[in-house]
C-alpha cells in the first residue's frame, strides 16, 4: 500500500480551554512563527472521554459496538424489506474476514476496493476488512471505465467487490491495473468467465466464523488508514483522501453526543438514500453501526419509494442533500403521503438555502428539526453542526467536539473576526491524514500547523454559529464585486415558477463576468408560463445591482449535480460556452 508517509505532526485534539463564544484573548504565534490572533480561533469542547473507547484499533471498536447492540435491527433494504441486526452483520463480517484472509491473502495494511450501490453486503464489506485492519476504498459506480481506472491507480486495491450495476466498466478497468488480484461479484448471476467469482462462491470454504475468538492485530490508530475516499472531483480527477481509524471513532464519538440531544419518544428511524461510497453516505452508515441506530437505506431516491419508506417504516429522520429537501417543499407527490413521523431533516453536503427551509417548514409543520451541518470528505463528517435547539435559520451550526475552526483572508492569510467573509480553516480529530500518493496536494491543503484549508467562504456570528456563504473558486466578479452564486440560487427558490436553479459567471470584457441563471420550470401551468425576463425582473427586485442577473437566464430540463447533490458548475459553464458560441 502505497501512502504518503510525508512527516507530519501529529495533531491530539484541541486544548480544553474554551467551548463556542468563550472567547480567547491576546495572540500566539504558529509553528511558522506568524502571530494569530488566538480570539479568532474559535474552538468547539474537547471529547468527553476516550474516542478509542480503550480499543487498539477499528476492528476491535466495532466488534465491541455490534456486540454491545447484538440482536437489535440494524438496517432494512427499502426495496425488498430485507432486515439485518447488528450480529448478524458481525457474524457476516467476521466470515468474510476470515475468507479475505484464506483466499485472498489480505492481512493489515492491505487495501479492500468496493464499489457497490446501497446494499446490505456493502457494510459487510466494511466490517470484514476493519476486522483484518485493511483499509477500505469505496468508489462511486456511476464512474466510467477511465475514472474507475483513475481511482485503482489511487488506492491500489487488491481485492474489489462491487455490484452487477457497474460490473462490465469495473472488470474493463480492473484488467488495466496489475495490482488487483480478485474481483468479487454480489449477485446470483456471473456473466464473466474465469474473471469475477460470486460473493456466495468466494464466502463457501468458511461455513462460521465466531467474531468473539476472531483474532485482531492492534494498530496506531492515529496513523492507520481505515478509509480512502474519493474527493468529489467537481474541480477535476478526484484524490483518494486517507480517512484514520482514529477519524471514523471521532466521527462515531461526535454523533454519539449530538444524537443524545434528539428528543424521540421511540428508537430512531433513520432513511437514507446518500449513497454510501460518498463520505456523508458511508461515515452516516458507521455511525448508525456504532451507536445503535436503525437505518433504512435505498440505493436511489425515487420518488413514490422514498416517501413509502417514511409512511411504512415510521422514519423519523432523514438524511438528505438539499435537492431532496427542495423535493419535499415543492413537490405535490408529497401530499398523497403520510409522513407525519418525520421530526428531523438533517441535509449537508452543499448549503441548505434559508428560504427552502422555510418552505419545507410550512409543507411539514410537524417537523421540529431541519439541521444543517457543514464537513468534506477531508473532514470525515460534519465538524459544524446545528445541534440542540435554537440555532438560526441559513447557519450550518457550530463547531463540534474536537474541532478548532478560523476564519482566514484569502489573500494575507489573516484570521477575522465575526461577521468577516474568508475561507474557512479546521484543525482537530476529524481532519484527514492527507492525500494518498500526492504530497504536494496534502502540504498545499493542510498547513504546517495542522489548519485544513476548505476553499470555502463563509464567516460566523457573534453568538459562534457559522454561515457558508460559497467556494473560493466559484465566487462570481462582476466589476470588482464577489458575487456568491449561492445567495442568488436562494432568491430564485423563492419563486412558484421554479423548481430548482444555478448560477454561474460568463466572461464578459467590461464586467469581468455577468451571473447567469440556469432555472428548472415548475411542474404545472405556472412554470409553462414563466418567462427569462420575468426572472430577471424577480431577482432584481430582491438583490443587490451586483447580484441580479445580468447574463440572463436559460432555461434546463435539469440542473447537473453529482451524487451528493453538489451542482456540476463546470458542465454548466460548457453549456453556456456553446451556446455563447453560436450567438
Amino acid at each position: 500500500m502505497r501512502y504518503d508517509r510525508r512527516p507530519r505532526r501529529p495533531y491530539r485534539g484541541p486544548p480544553a480551554l474554551a467551548t463556542v463564544c468563550e472567547w480567547q484573548t491576546g495572540t500566539h504565534h504558529t509553528m511558522t512563527g506568524k502571530p494569530e490572533r488566538s480570539d479568532y480561533i474559535v474552538s468547539g469542547p474537547p471529547h468527553k472521554s476516550d474516542i478509542t473507547a480503550g480499543c487498539g484499533s477499528l476492528g476491535t471498536f466495532v466488534r465491541q459496538k455490534l456486540l454491545q447492540h447484538g440482536s437489535d435491527i440494524a438496517l432494512i433494504d427499502g426495496v425488498y424489506g430485507t432486515e439485518a441486526t447488528y450480529m448478524e452483520l458481525l457474524e457476516q463480517g467476521a466470515r468474510l474476514a476470515e475468507c479475505l484472509r484464506q483466499q485472498a491473502g489480505i492481512r493489515c495494511g492491505d487495501v479492500v476496493g468496493l464499489v457497490s450501490e446501497n446494499r446490505l453486503e456493502f457494510p459487510v464489506v466494511l466490517i470484514g476488512s476493519f476486522l483484518l485492519g485493511a483499509t477500505v476504498a469505496p468508489i462511486n459506480l456511476t464512474y466510467t471505465e477511465r475514472e474507475f481506472v483513475h481511482a485503482f491507480n489511487l488506492s491500489k486495491p487488491r481485492v474489489v467487490f462491487f455490484s452487477g450495476f457497474a460490473a462490465d466498466r469495473v472488470v474493463a478497468a480492473a484488467g488495466q491495473c496489475r495490482f488487483i488480484e480478485r474481483l468479487v461479484l454480489f449477485g446470483d448471476e456471473n456473466p464473466f468467465e474465469g474473471g469475477p467469482t460470486l460473493l456466495e462462491q468466494f464466502l463457501a470454504p468458511v461455513s462460521f466464523v465466531n467474531p468473539l475468538t476472531l483474532a485482531i492485530q492492534p494498530t496506531n490508530v492515529h496513523e492507520h488508514v481505515a478509509l480512502i475516499m474519493c474527493s468529489s472531483g467537481t474541480t477535476g480527477l478526484p484524490k483518494g483522501v486517507q480517512l484514520t481509524q482514529a477519524n471514523v471513532m471521532a466521527s462515531a464519538a461526535l454523533t454519539d453526543e449530538s444524537t443524545s440531544l434528539t428528543e424521540l419518544e421511540g428508537p430512531l428511524v433513520l432513511l437514507c438514500v446518500l449513497p454510501w461510497f460518498h463520505a456523508f453516505g458511508c461515515l452516516s452508515l458507521l455511525n448508525v453501526l456504532c451507536i445503535k441506530q436503525r437505518m433504512v437505506a435505498l440505493p436511489k431516491f425515487e420518488d413514490f419509494l422514498y416517501l413509502g419508506c417514511i409512511e411504512t417504516y415510521g422514519c423519523n429522520t432523514l438524511l438528505t442533500v438539499p435537492p431532496i429537501v427542495l423535493f419535499l417543499a415543492k413537490h405535490p407527490l408529497v401530499d398523497s403521503y403520510d409522513l407525519s413521523s418525520v421530526h428531523t431533516v438533517i441535509c449537508g453536503a452543499a448549503p441548505l438555502a434559508r428560504e427552502t427551509e422555510e418552505l419545507l417548514r410550512r409543507r411539514l409543520p410537524q417537523v421540529r428539526h431541519v439541521r444543517q451541518g457543514y464537513g468534506m470528505s477531508e473532514l470525515t463528517l460534519a465538524t459544524l453542526f446545528q445541534d440542540g435547539d435554537g440555532h438560526k435559520p441559513g447557519s450550518v451550526g457550530r463547531v463540534q467536539i474536537g474541532t478548532q475552526v478560523k476564519v482566514i483572508d484569502p489573500a494575507t492569510g489573516r484570521a477575522l473576526g465575526p461577521h468577516e467573509r474568508g475561507e474557512l480553516c479546521f484543525r482537530g480529530t476529524q481532519v484527514m491524514r492527507g492525500y494518498v500518493g500526492d504530497a504536494a496536494a496534502t502540504s498545499h491543503t493542510i498547513d504546517p500547523d495542522g489548519w485544513l484549508h476548505s476553499g470555502d467562504v463563509g464567516y460566523y456570528d457573534a453568538d459562534g454559529e457559522f454561515y457558508v456563504v460559497d467556494r473560493l473558486k466559484e465566487l462570481i466578479k462582476y466589476k470588482g464585486y464577489q458575487v456568491p452564486p449561492a445567495e442568488i440560487e436562494a432568491v430564485l427558490l423563492t419563486h412558484p415558477a421554479v423548481q430548482d436553479a444555478a448560477v454561474i459567471g460568463v466572461p464578459d470584457e467590461a464586467a469581468g463576468e455577468l451571473p447567469l441563471a440556469f432555472v428548472v420550470r415548475q411542474l404545472g401551468e405556472a412554470g409553462a408560463a414563466v418567462t427569462a425576463a420575468e426572472i430577471v425582473q424577480f431577482v432584481q427586485e430582491r438583490a443587490s445591482a451586483a447580484k441580479r442577473l445580468h447574463g440572463g437566464v436559460q432555461f434546463i430540463d435539469a440542473i447537473p449535480k453529482n451524487l451528493s447533490g453538489k451542482v456540476l458548475r463546470r458542465e454548466l459553464r460548457e453549456q453556456a460556452r456553446v451556446a455563447r458560441a453560436k450567438l
